[in-house]
């Protein structure tokens, strides 16, 4: 189970029930490594494309423990890179085919939602992102696009509340869902369609088609790592920490002055990445990111868990909605994600071992997840699909630096960003400091 210090509002809320830990040996088509969307949307679209796979999923701890269990419950199309950027990359056509994939997975995850997780309370509001200062709104005006509104103060004030806000920029093209209700309506789904799944069911590669899984053998020609930060692999990504806080459920009152009564998700458009949602039963839920980088990648449940982090968070949310001064927050919880060097995703399948991993999404997990799990499917059912031209399959980074480079490099960036905002607060213009350090960041 999560440390009870680090249960998130997900976890705490649900009645998650078990499954059983492996204890025998298993001779099966498909072996999965990871109880996350990234493993369970695999399973799905495996399993759909051919119902008589023998398919059988292996969790550590329990469904959801990691990144799937702990997130900000968006079902975005933001890739995690800027569509400028991957413009530069990959051409405006090979652009398009991802953003009209992600956009895609919102709605055939929402459809799935409504029909056997209806407890996730899927909510396709869109998403605002506001400024606060002139710089942001500059940032903001420049986002504009097709998929991306220009708000002016008055309509953002209609569409949410914000305190000394000034603009906004609003998509449809975003969804908000309990993550982990839907986790567990997916996992479920999957045992009626006869995927097993084991939880407290450690496994570890022991040759090409056979995993160790406890004292029990496990072989199975096609293997899926889906571990996503847990995967060991230091220089091929590294685990950052996003942080998340909730209040108690918030009352009418807040609600009809703050307004979202479309539940959109929302974010300040500042540098150090922040996000926000109003939950199925009225709390405000918040994350981000400031929360230092560890050593050799080596994952930190002491960082996951940062008393400092947790404080910005919620003097973030009360200096969005002053209302909140009085009021309790009941939950603070973190958890690692995978990013790359150059911040995108993965999806690797190699045919001739029978290995596939996925992963690197950068905190964009939630569609990423699903649209790389078809994409895996696809790729091990040899379908002639479109998605298997898209820019994350089969592709590798180029690796992160040696440490102790890189630790000095990304906590120095951490704090550069942060001061990036602090310096746009106060100047009210473009940060002169994240002019230097973008480009170091990629994105």
């Amino acid at each position: 189970m999560l440390p009870e210090r680090n249960l998130s509002l997900w976890a705490d809320s649900v009645n998650r029930g078990r499954f059983e830990t492996l204890n025998k040996n298993l001779d099966i088509d498909v072996a999965i490594i990871g109880g996350g969307f990234s493993g369970l949307w695999s399973a799905f679209h495996l399993i759909s494309g051919d119902p008589t796979l023998k398919i059988a999923l292996f969790e550590a701890h329990h469904i959801g423990f990691g990144a799937s269990g702990r997130n900000g419950g968006w079902l975005s199309a933001d890739y995690p890179v800027s569509r400028n950027t991957l413009i530069k990359r990959i051409g405006e056509e090979g652009t398009d085919s991802i953003f009209t994939a992600l956009k895609s997975s919102i709605d055939e995850v929402g459809n799935f939602a409504r029909d056997f997780a209806p407890t996730a309370s899927f909510t396709k509001g869109g998403s605002i992102t506001f400024a606060r200062n002139s710089a942001q709104a500059i940032r903001l005006r420049n986002s504009v696009d097709e998929d991306h509104h220009w708000l002016s103060n008055s309509e953002l004030t209609e569409k949410i509340l914000i305190a000394d806000s000034i603009c906004g920029v609003h998509t449809k093209s975003s969804a908000v869902v309990n993550p982990m209700e839907l986790l567990l309506g997916l996992a479920k789904y999957l045992t009626k369609k006869g995927v097993a799944i084991y939880e407290n069911s450690a496994a570890t590669i022991a040759e090409t088609g056979r995993l160790l899984v406890g004292s029990y053998f496990v072989t199975a020609p096609r293997i899926i790592n889906a571990v996503e930060a847990f995967r060991s692999a230091p220089r091929e990504q590294i685990p950052l920490y996003s942080l998340m806080v909730a209040t108690e459920p918030l009352t009418s009152q807040f609600w009809s002055e703050v307004g979202n009564f479309e539940r959109a998700t929302f974010a300040e458009g500042s540098h150090l990445i922040n996000y926000a949602q109003r939950t199925s039963d009225n709390r405000l839920a918040i994350g981000g990111r400031g929360a230092r980088y560890p050593f050799a990648s080596k994952r930190s449940t002491n960082i996951e868990n940062s008393a400092k982090t947790h404080e910005a968070l919620r003097a973030l949310a009360k200096s969005w909605f002053p209302q909140l001064s009085k009021v309790r927050f009941t939950h603070a919880w973190g958890g690692a994600i995978a990013i790359t060097r150059d911040w995108e995703p993965y999806l690797r399948w190699d045919k001739n071992r029978g290995y596939g991993e996925l992963g690197g999404y950068a905190g964009d997990g939630m569609t990423m997840s699903y649209l790389a799990g078809k994409a895996m499917a696809a790729e091990i059912l040899d379908n002639t699909s479109s998605i298997r031209t898209l820019r994350f399959v089969n592709r590798r980074s180029r690796n992160w630096e040696f440490e102790p480079l890189r630790f000095a490099a990304i906590n120095s960036l951490i704090k550069l960003t942060d001061l990036s905002d602090a310096e746009e607060r106060l100047t009210r213009k473009p940060s002169l400091i994240n002019r230097i350090i973008e480009p170091l960041i990629l994105r």
